[in-house]
C-alpha cells in the first residue's frame, strides 16, 4: 500500500465507522417506542411500579408475565409513556381469564394524573356468560370523549391476544389481533407528564382484571398494523 492509499483509508475510516454503528439498529424498532416487558413487581418499563394486591410473576406460553387475580391485583406504574406526543399507539399482548359474573367489566390499562381527571386514555374489556370478551376503549379530554366498543365482536376467554389503540388528527381506531375494529371521531389533548399507568385495574382501584399480561408497547405516532406486535402463536 502507497502513501496516497494509506492517507485515503484513514480519511474514509471515521464514515465507516458512522455507517457501521447505525447498522447495529434493528430493522422495524421504533425509536419513538416504549416497550414495557411486564414481568416484574418493582420495575416495569424502566420506571418503578408500585403494587396493589398480590400480582404474581409467572412463567407462560409466552414467557414470563404478571398474572392479575381479579380481585384487587394491580400494578401502578411511575410513567406516563405517551408524554407530549399529538399522535400515539399502544398495543398490548394479554390472556385474559373467566371472571363472570363477578368482574364484567376489567380495566387493565390506564394513563391518567391526578391533577386532571378529565384527560385520560383506558383499554378495557367487557366479558359475557359465553366465555368471552370485547374490547373497550375510552379516550376523554376537555374538548370530548369517545368510547370505541361492539358486544358482537368478541373473542374467546384463555387464549393469548393482541389489543391496539391509535390515535392521530382526531381519528381513534381499535383493533384486536392485528384487524381493525371499530373508528371513531375524539379531540385527544396531552396528558400531564407526572401521570402514571394503572396496569391490571382502573385508576381508581376498581374494575380488578383477571389473567395474564405479558407485554406492552406505546409509540408516539400511530402504527400501521403490519407495525404491530405479533403473538408468537399466531
Amino acid at each position: 500500500m502507497n502513501k496516497l492509499q494509506a492517507a485515503i483509508k484513514l480519511l474514509l475510516l471515521p464514515a465507516a465507522l458512522v455507517l457501521g454503528a447505525c447498522a447495529v439498529s434493528p430493522v422495524g424498532v421504533s425509536t419513538d417506542a416504549s416497550i414495557w416487558n411486564i414481568n416484574s413487581l418493582s420495575r416495569i418499563g424502566g420506571s418503578s411500579a408500585q403494587v396493589l394486591g398480590n400480582p404474581q410473576v409467572v412463567n407462560t406460553a409466552l414467557g414470563t408475565a404478571v398474572r392479575f387475580d381479579g380481585d384487587g391485583d394491580r400494578l401502578l406504574v411511575d410513567a406516563n409513556p405517551l408524554g407530549d406526543a399529538n399522535e400515539f399507539t399502544i398495543e398490548i399482548i394479554f390472556n385474559p381469564a373467566d371472571a363472570y359474573p363477578n368482574n364484567l367489566e376489567p380495566r387493565f390499562f390506564h394513563i391518567e394524573s391526578r391533577d386532571n381527571p378529565n384527560r385520560r386514555v383506558t383499554i378495557e374489556l367487557r366479558l359475557n356468560e359465553k366465555k368471552q370478551w370485547y374490547l373497550d376503549a375510552y379516550i376523554k379530554s376537555e374538548k370530548s370523549q369517545f368510547t370505541l366498543i361492539d358486544p358482537t365482536k368478541v373473542h374467546p376467554i384463555g387464549e393469548w391476544a393482541h389489543a391496539a389503540i391509535t390515535f392521530k388528527n382526531r381519528e381513534f381506531v381499535s383493533y384486536v389481533n392485528g384487524q381493525k375494529e371499530l373508528v371513531g371521531q375524539v379531540d385527544y389533548l396531552p396528558i400531564a407528564s407526572n401521570a402514571k399507568t394503572s396496569i391490571g385495574a382502573r385508576m381508581n382501584q376498581v374494575h380488578w382484571f383477571k389473567g395474564d399480561i405479558a407485554q406492552a408497547r406505546i409509540t408516539r405516532r400511530a402504527l400501521s398494523p403490519a407495525e404491530f406486535l405479533k403473538v408468537p402463536s399466531r
